[in-house]
């Protein structure tokens, strides 16, 4: 059995979940996309405003404000300023505007309009977002240009619109599967200790806004060190999965499972009274004891109990949980700390 002082150390420190990739990417996106048409487009609105030519130039200066604004704020403060809606809106008009004034010339600036679209917002928004873009766009080119240069012009910011589509779906797979990753434990597929902090303090901060109850019960392997040295380490992996899969198939939706060291586990469960914990506990205890997890050889395990209490703190919380799975080993193992006793209320059973 660990030292208590070992088991206090290791939840110590905790760390923020794995922020998510795809929105931190498109964040950065926008703004470096803002930086850009500060770059590109100023020379462009200052020589038409030297010029005289107020009417060309309010939309690209308008844009180049609204940017570069919003890159601030992203520096800053990691957030737009602007609903990416806004851009849409006021871009889509400038392009349109272009094309009565510029003629052709202004398709080159179409493409990259449906990329950051496409990496700016979520898919079926962005699709949406496109699709209109085309209902208006080809249209306007057909009036605007002659039929050959509109003909062109369609087919290609077609073709960008759907590849583009094809390349951020495969992107935000991999994203989501890189996400997924960074929070689970590869070898059992429970959630890791990493992201157990950040759920744990969610919990907390429910319990004490009155959304709810909610309880941690550690989770130990009985034995599990004979495990490994009687029948190897390969056998000891498959216990190990085995019983978060006992574990998994018992846990209700809403609960989770994670694993904080070699063969101990915590599960965060909500909305259970302080005996409706321990029975549930017990059902759990009962789920590792009836699976045959070694072919015969038995697997029990040890489960400490600990509902949370209004103010104390996460790390207090994990401990006083701790403390009752350490009990139920020193009692005898293969049982539930505090006890489940059918008809005694939980807080008389010690």
């Amino acid at each position: 059995m660990k030292s208590r002082q070992s088991s206090d150390k290791k939840y110590s420190t905790s760390q923020p979940p794995e922020e998510n990739l795809i929105i931190n990417f498109r964040l950065e996106l926008n703004k470096y996309f803002g930086l850009l048409l500060l770059a590109l487009l100023s020379p462009y609105a200052v020589t038409h405003i030297i010029a005289g030519d107020l009417m060309t130039s309010i939309f690209p200066t308008t844009i180049v404000i609204l940017a570069a604004l919003n890159s601030i704020s992203i520096i800053r403060k990691k957030k737009q300023i602007k609903a990416f809606n806004f851009f849409y809106v006021i871009v889509l008009v400038a392009l349109v505007i272009g094309f009565f004034l510029e003629g052709s010339l202004i398709t080159y600036w179409h493409y990259p309009f449906a990329l950051i679209i496409l990496f700016s917002v979520g898919q079926k928004r962005a699709r949406i977002m496109l699709l209109l873009s085309i209902v208006i766009l080809v249209p306007v080119a057909f009036y605007t240009t002659d039929t050959a240069t509109a003909a062109r012009f369609a087919a290609t910011y077609f073709m960008v619109c759907v590849l583009g589509d094809v390349v951020v779906r495969l992107m935000d797979e991999a994203h989501q599967q890189q996400a997924l990753l960074t929070i689970t434990d590869p070898l059992t597929g429970a959630l890791n200790r990493r992201s157990m902090i950040y759920q744990l303090k969610d919990a907390a901060a429910g319990c004490r806004r009155g959304l709810g109850t909610a309880a941690l019960l550690t989770i130990d392997i009985d034995h599990f060190k004979n495990i490994n040295d009687t029948y190897g380490h390969q056998v000891g992996d498959d216990t190990l999965k085995a019983v978060v899969g006992a574990l998994t198939q018992r846990k209700r939706e809403l609960d989770k499972l994670f694993r904080t060291g070699g063969e101990e586990f915590i599960m965060l469960i909500r909305n259970l009274d302080k005996k409706g914990s321990i029975a549930f506990a017990e059902s759990l205890r009962a789920a590792v004891e009836q699976t045959d997890i070694t072919h015969g050889q038995r697997v029990t395990v040890s489960i400490g109990v600990a509902d949370y209490i209004l103010d104390e703190s996460v790390d207090d919380w994990i401990r006083r949980a701790d403390d009752q799975m350490y009990l139920a080993k020193r009692h005898g193992r293969n049982r539930v700390s505090p006890p489940h006793i059918t008809g005694v209320p939980a807080e008389e059973t010690g």
